[in-house]
């Protein structure tokens, strides 16, 4: 009897802290809503000053619905022309935005190559900083390209996509649907470029490379890439680095050439040395032809030293032989203000339409670029920063972007490498505190 008057059932007081949780989680979510359909700075009618319900209606459907708010970031320090924001989306996102405007006379795009190799990795902040030393005065860069970052063959960080320097074609790859590589379709390998007249141009480009001696004609795959089966002729400039890096390709050294390589390139040659064993030595006045085992003996054989030939490189689209700085993504985002198809569906099948990408369908930091008929815009989304910004899926930045006014966009390399620098600093928050070094550039620089 005792026992049975001390026991207290315990099942009223669970169901009462239940209650509390319940409405605490009603509670965040009411606010969350109230915060979410506050109009904010990018509104383009001011709230405050509106005389009527119906101008405060059309406030609220002028605001994009992807902005939450929109910051001003150092402005006091903006050149003519430059802009810098920092925006929260409603899917709790920072993004931070460098924007250039098209018709200003004193800035224009540019970019960098680590350690000015293609071996190699560099910070954005160390590779701004060298190139203002050499008197490019940049207002912003955002890390840019695919690659590896080291593997087995000793290349210790490798720049996969197309980057075109001071007009020098310092790297193109071979279309390749595989790890690293873009499928090669109009959602795939794109490309961003822009002409000496000031036309923008975002696609896949094709190298178009080939190496004439005597009555032969060798088709070139790629520049300053890995040479192997799928991309079995690969051409090595002084850019790439010390030697070639290759295992068993019969490579041809070239000398009494035109250098450096551009879009529009024909030149004549000497073959100074053959060697059937790889890794040869880069001349600093030459190149090197590597062809991979299963098919470079039929050329050893056909190539020998001292013979003479012609080598010949034409980028198509035709524009593109004349672009002075041009730098490579992986995936098209927009095109003429519409998301693309392909992104669209490999959004509702949540990546497992494109195995090799299916991170993009996850929430994670990422880079990118965009332009419309006014601005070109440097992109970085925060992510994996709980309380801050949880990143974005491909196909969320891509609305995002439009919803901006971003009419064409592709996707740069992301994750804990996405890093905005602009005015001097850092604006951003990678995602492991630190700047993790990358493969190049894209700039916003002074003329």
């Amino acid at each position: 009897m005792h026992a049975e008057n001390n026991y207290r059932n315990p099942f009223p007081k669970l169901i009462a802290i239940c209650g509390l949780l319940l409405l605490f989680i009603i509670a965040v979510n009411v606010l969350r809503v109230f915060e979410d359909n506050t109009p904010q700075e990018s509104t383009q009618i001011d709230v405050k000053e509106a005389r009527s319900k119906s101008n405060m209606v059309q406030a609220m459907e002028t605001r994009p619905k992807f902005v939450r708010k929109k910051d001003s970031l150092d402005a006091r320090r903006w050149p003519d022309g430059f802009h810098l924001y920092r925006y929260f989306s409603t899917g709790n996102a920072a993004v931070y935005v460098a924007e250039m405007d098209r018709d200003a006379g004193n800035l224009g795009f540019g970019v960098g190559l680590a350690n000015s190799q293609i071996i190699g990795r560099e910070t954005v902040t160390g590779v701004t900083r060298r190139l203002n030393k050499k008197g490019i005065q940049s207002l912003a860069g955002v890390n840019g390209s695919f690659g590896i970052r080291s593997d087995g063959y000793g290349r210790g960080g490798m720049l996969f996509n197309l980057h075109i320097q001071d007009g020098e074609l310092v790297s193109i790859p071979k279309l390749l649907d595989r790890w690293g590589y873009s499928p090669p379709s109009p959602w795939g390998e794109t490309s961003f470029g822009v002409t000496p007249d000031g036309e923008f141009l975002l696609e896949a480009v094709h190298l178009n490379g080939k190496l004439r001696i005597g009555e032969e004609t060798l088709e070139i795959d790629a520049i300053n890439q890995i040479c192997d089966s799928l991309c079995p002729v690969v051409l090595y400039t002084p850019r790439f680095g010390r030697t070639t890096l290759t295992r068993r390709c019969y490579e041809f050294t070239l000398k009494k050439l035109a250098l450096p390589l551009t879009g529009k390139y024909t030149s004549r040659f000497v073959v100074t040395a053959v060697n059937s064993r790889g890794n040869s030595i880069i001349p600093s006045d030459g190149v090197v032809l590597a062809i991979e085992p299963r098919i470079g003996y039929k050329w050893f054989r056909k190539i020998p030293r001292s013979a003479t030939g012609e080598l010949e490189i034409a980028l198509t689209p035709e524009k593109w032989q004349t672009v002075q700085a041009g730098i490579g993504g992986n995936l098209r985002l927009l095109r003429n203000g519409e998301i693309e198809p392909q992104l669209i569906d490999f959004a509702r099948a949540r990546g497992a339409n494109a195995y090799g990408h299916r991170n993009g369908a996850d929430r994670h930091p990422r880079s990118a670029l965009g332009f419309n008929d006014d601005k070109l815009f440097l992109i970085v989304v925060d992510g994996r920063r709980p309380g801050h910004s949880v990143g974005m899926t491909l196909y969320d930045m891509a609305s995002f972007f439009r919803d901006i006014g971003i009419k064409n966009a592709m996707n740069f390399d992301g994750g804990s490498s996405s890093a905005l620098w602009a005015l001097g600093d850092i604006v951003n928050r990678p995602a492991h505190d630190y700047e993790r070094p990358i493969f190049n550039v894209a700039l916003i620089r002074k003329k």
